[in-house]
C-alpha cells in the first residue's frame, strides 16, 4: 500500500524498541524503504533492550537518529 501511494521512506518510532519497532524496521527494510528510527521516540522494557537493539538494527536495516537530528533534516526537505 505504501508503494502504491509513492511512499519510499518511513520513520518510525514507538515502544517496545526489540520486539515491535524492530519488526517493523526489518519488515519495511526487508521491502526497499528507506527506514529512519526516532531513538528517543522509543522504549523498551529496559534502557539495556533499547540501546543494545538500536545498534543492532542501525548496523544493517535503518538509520537512528535522535529527535533534534530529525527535526533539523526534516527542515531542509
Amino acid at each position: 500500500i505504501l508503494r502504491n501511494i509513492g511512499i519510499t521512506d518511513v520513520i518510525v518510532s514507538g515502544i517496545f524498541t526489540d520486539q515491535c519497532v524492530s519488526s517493523t524496521v526489518r519488515s519495511l527494510a526487508d521491502e526497499s524503504f528507506g527506514v529512519v528510527v526516532v531513538h528517543d521516540a522509543c522504549a523498551a522494557a529496559t534502557m539495556e533492550l533499547h540501546e543494545k537493539e538500536l545498534e543492532i538494527i542501525n548496523m544493517i536495516y535503518c538509520h537512528v537518529v535522535g529527535f533534534d537530528d530529525l527535526s533539523k533534516l526534516l527542515q531542509d526537505v
